[in-house]
């Protein structure tokens, strides 16, 4: 089956919200004060908290750094279905319709990404949220369509993909299909019904994540999280099924960038944010690439540096809606990764990416399908056609020797069918022991050529070695070199040469080499003449 897109792909920018979460107790235990300020929806200001009277290069240099964007939630007014409403509601209704849509928490570790994606009891996050407009929707338009929903749910630990469903199966393989789109070999995909059965999964899924308690987060995650949701919606009520929309969500909860001098982490746990570190910084060079020149395709983007990039490529610089809600913390003492993520965040958002619709074209494949079933009942009408002839021949010809079984013409339906089976059993038979005379005969032949190959590479050596000018050029060798040793023999010592009794024209004794050649061909020959009889 192909996919195909229903209409021209038109290009999309990059929604890009950032949320400011409150100072915790640890941070207002160190005397942290606020640095951050939301000015209207869209603005945020950063205050830069260092103070040193003596640099007189900054004394006129502004300590305010301003960024827009699409929206700006603050520490004082954020709640989760505000968020959710002003980010991810307006892509509920193109995933049902086929188009692809990505949302990703991006952030520092402890601002709160966790918190936004999944949320709490009473306070659920933008999953649950998501999930249940989602099949709210598919219900609504039940009517007329037919629809199936499916999901995953993997983390990237160590630049290694676990199934979090299927925690058993290892790290799998990522790999790219011949359209360019990533998948995962081997991912477990379970079908659901409902919000709630996925949110039990999801449940199930976090229990297996990684996550581990460090000094800026007691609850800090240790890896990517991916839920993948997939919508496939056809039109009801007719025969075969025209056209297939597939739209697929990805809501991806990223772990948090840090500092190994605040998080306090050592061994393990180093290790585990040197991962973190480096794919997100991988991430980060994308995000620059693409942002210049508003995301042109000519600017060479490299999504091969990490597992992340590359399954956040489409989401990124390819076919989807896209939704980047970066996290902060307004305190003082996290001034240098607030700053990082501003500017990164700032620069996705002239990210454009191509948007089209999965349709899935299945009046093709059905066309080809009628043409196959067509052919094979008339091999079976023809099949029918041939055992009925044979079976008149038997009742008309008992006493041949190849009928083993005859139809007397007044047996029941029932003895018939049981003959007609027996029929069909010999002619199988007949039909494979045909199947293996053709074998052996072919192994036969494959024989042939072989010893016929062996012949005339034997024959070749012989002459080449054997030839008479080789000859000719042997024996006056021989000659020169008698006659050389005679000359630096002693005159008291001289010997008569001894006659040439054969003479130059004579018949020579073969060599060795050529005599064994010869026993070669004539055994050759005697089993080729065998294999012939």
């Amino acid at each position: 089956m192909r996919e195909i897109a229903a209409a021209e792909p038109k290009d999309q920018q990059l929604m890009v919200a950032l949320r400011i979460r409150p100072l915790n107790d640890a941070e207002l235990e160190e005397g942290a004060t606020t640095i951050t300020h939301k000015v209207g929806d869209q603005m945020v200001v950063l205050m830069d908290p260092s103070e040193d009277p003596e640099d007189t290069l900054r004394t006129h240099r502004s300590r305010e750094k301003t960024f827009i964007f699409d929206t700006v939630f603050d520490q004082h007014a954020s709640q989760q279905e505000d968020v959710y409403c002003a980010t991810t509601q307006h892509l509920v209704e193109g995933v049902i319709s086929g188009y692809n849509a990505t949302v990703f928490a991006y952030g520092p570790s402890g601002t709160g990404k966790t918190y936004t994606m999944l949320g709490m009891d009473a306070e659920p996050g933008i999953y649950l949220q998501t999930l249940t407009d989602l099949f709210q929707a598919i219900e609504e338009t039940s009517n007329n369509m037919d629809y199936s929903v499916s999901m995953s749910y993997l983390e990237i630990y160590n630049e290694g993909i676990r199934d979090l469903l299927n925690p058993s199966l290892g790290f799998l393989d990522l790999r790219e299909d011949s359209r360019g789109s990533i998948q995962i070999a081997g991912i477990t995909e379970v079908s659901t019904s409902n919000a709630q059965e996925i949110m039990q999964l999801l449940t199930k899924g976090n229990r297996q994540r990684t996550q581990e308690p460090t000094a800026t987060n007691q609850t800090s995650s240790r890896s990517h999280a991916v839920l993948q949701v997939t919508v496939r919606q056809w039109s009801r009520g007719t025969e075969l099924m025209e056209a297939v929309h597939i739209g697929r969500l990805f809501m991806v909860d990223l772990a948090g960038s840090e500092r190994a001098s605040q998080t306090q982490n050592r061994g393990k746990r180093m290790k585990e944010g040197a991962h973190i570190n480096r794919s997100l910084l991988a991430l980060g060079n994308c995000i620059n690439a693409l942002s210049e020149k508003g995301g042109s395709r000519a600017q060479y983007v490299n999504f091969r540096d990490s597992k992340l990039t590359r399954l956040l490529k489409d989401a990124l610089g390819g076919n989807s809606r896209t939704v980047m809600i970066a996290h902060i913390s307004p305190a003082s003492t996290h001034f240098e990764e607030s700053r990082t993520t501003l500017i990164y965040a700032y620069r996705a958002k002239n990210i454009k990416t191509r948007v089209k619709r999965n349709l899935l074209n299945v009046s093709y494949h059905i066309a080809q399908y009628t043409d196959v079933i067509s052919d094979l009942r008339r091999e079976i009408e023809h099949l029918k056609s041939k055992i009925e002839k044979q079976e008149k021949e038997k009742r008309s010809e008992p006493n041949t020797r190849d009928a083993q079984v005859t139809i007397p013409p007044n047996d029941t339906e029932e003895e018939r069918r049981l003959q007609m089976n027996k029929i069909r059993a010999q002619l199988i038979g007949a039909f494979k022991e045909q199947m293996e005379m053709r074998h052996s005969l072919v192994e036969l032949e494959n024989t042939n050529i072989e010893l016929h190959i062996d012949t005339s590479r034997h024959l070749l050596t012989i002459a080449e070695d054997w030839s008479p000018i080789n000859y000719t050029r042997s024996r006056s060798w021989e000659r020169e070199k008698t006659h050389h040793m005679h000359r630096e023999r002693p005159h008291g010592d001289e010997e008569p040469p001894e006659a040439d009794t054969e003479g130059d024209e004579g018949e020579s004794a073969e060599p060795h080499e050529v005599a064994l050649a010869r026993e070669e061909i004539n055994m050759l020959l005697a089993e080729q003449r065998k294999t012939a009889v």
